[in-house]
């Protein structure tokens, strides 16, 4: 099939705003998009508090002390005794804990911190892409309501020159005057669906507006031509979704990170190993010297509250399981999203097709009723028949046409392919 380049046009101005301007501007704003941003940060950071774990613990304490007396040491059976501390005295030490072996819960503890980033930036991608989508479909949703403004605005100049026509033809005694007021009627429809038009307009700018987080006034937009290009097949759309889809890669990232998180839960099974260094002083005692030493420590431990790590375990390969489950119901609701796209592109694309021919037919309708009211070889309601065709069908066609732009763009999405 050959590409069908589809061209969504309407007056401009040097200072017409243009698709990635709204997309940009909306990728700048919106708060949803700005607090995962945020979030990406916040794990950034989280990720380099976590590596300096493999650094050493650096402590110093520095304390006076004040007995209310002072401590005395007698021996027994002699009246003899001496100081067991100064009564006020200076404690001081300074030095540093440098874990050896930590059971893994280090190593653990940054792939946590790691899986959480490329699970807060996929979701970041994800979440991008949605927005893309949907500011491109707002904004061609101007285009429609506004093309259909334009329908109406020209069909009121038809309609009003029909019952011009017709007010002549009633003064000139040709026509009855049921059909003036038949003019008149429709001429009010028209009027009426002019007004929901542009209801529909501001409405479209509204949303717009919304979506790019500032006001969008009646302004001109820039023509913006997407190309629509052939699709492969249903199956070949949905394993390229699998492969792309960033909301299928923060799940896989959340399942690495809920392991890594049983394994932090396992290390508190295994001994701690570290390495300790200290300096102290104290002129606590008269008789210790020196009152300054040095102290290398090199030890272990092991802690844990009865089966609390056990569970803790459990937990976490419990909530890996449940994203597991998450990850299996997302991939089926991207399936059904990307049949559903691609039934709506089907319809679509024969519905702009059908929609086409009967603008041909309509018109050329038209044209032929016209000539012939003007002859008076048809009636005035001939006439307003077939103007009514007409704008349905030019309606129809509109509609029809970025229709199928925009079941286009859900496929674009549906599948993960990058909307810029």
């Amino acid at each position: 099939m050959k590409k069908i380049i589809l061209s969504l046009l309407i007056f401009y101005s040097a200072k017409a705003l243009t698709l990635d301007e709204a997309i940009d501007t909306a990728l700048k704003n919106n708060k949803e998009l700005s607090s995962y941003r945020q979030q990406i940060e916040t794990a950034k950071l989280q990720l380099q508090a976590d590596k300096s774990l493999y650094f050493p613990t650096l402590y110093a304490n520095v304390s006076e002390k004040i007995y209310a007396k002072t401590p005395m040491t007698g021996i027994p059976n002699f009246p003899v005794s001496f100081k067991q501390s100064n009564k006020e005295y200076l404690s001081f030490n300074v030095g540093f804990n440098q874990p050896i072996y930590t059971g893994g819960f280090t190593e653990s503890k940054i792939e946590v911190s790691k899986y959480n980033l490329k699970a807060s930036e996929y979701l970041y991608k994800e979440k991008e892409n949605q927005l893309k989508a949907d500011v491109i479909k707002a904004y061609i949703d101007v285009f429609i309501t506004s093309s259909l403004v334009e329908i109406y605005k020209k069909e009121l100049q038809a309609v009003e020159s029909i019952y011009k026509q017709a007010e002549g033809f009633f003064q000139a005694g040709l026509i009855t005057k049921v059909d003036v007021l038949q003019s008149k009627v429709r001429l009010a429809e028209v009027k009426r669906n002019l007004q929901e038009a542009q209801g529909n307009y501001k409405i479209a700018l509204s949303r717009l507006s919304q979506l790019l987080g500032e006001e969008i006034k009646d302004e001109n937009f820039q023509p913006v031509n997407i190309e629509v290009k052939d699709l492969p097949d249903l199956d070949t759309l949905v394993e390229t979704a699998y492969k792309n889809r960033k909301i299928l890669d923060f799940y896989r990232e959340s399942i690495n990170q809920a392991e890594k998180i049983a394994d932090i839960e396992k290390s508190a099974f295994f001994p701690k190993v570290f390495v300790q260094g200290d300096y102290i002083y104290t002129n606590q005692s008269p008789y210790l010297y020196p009152k300054g030493n040095f102290l290398l420590t090199v030890g272990a431990s092991i802690e844990f509250q009865g089966k609390l790590p056990y569970y803790k375990v459990l937990q976490a390969k419990s909530n890996a399981q449940k994203i597991r489950y998450d990850l299996q119901d997302t991939k089926e609701k991207i399936k059904l999203e990307i049949k559903t796209a691609y039934e709506n592109y089907i319809t679509a694309k024969e519905n702009y097709k059908v929609a086409l021919e009967s603008l041909d037919y309509a018109k050329e309708y038209f044209e032929m009723v016209k000539q012939q009211y003007e002859n008076q070889l048809a009636t005035n309601t001939d006439l307003l028949n077939a103007e009514s065709s007409l704008t349905r069908a030019m309606e129809s066609k509109e509609i029809n046409y970025y229709n199928l732009i925009k079941s286009y763009i859900d496929i674009k999405k549906a599948i993960g392919e990058d909307l810029r």
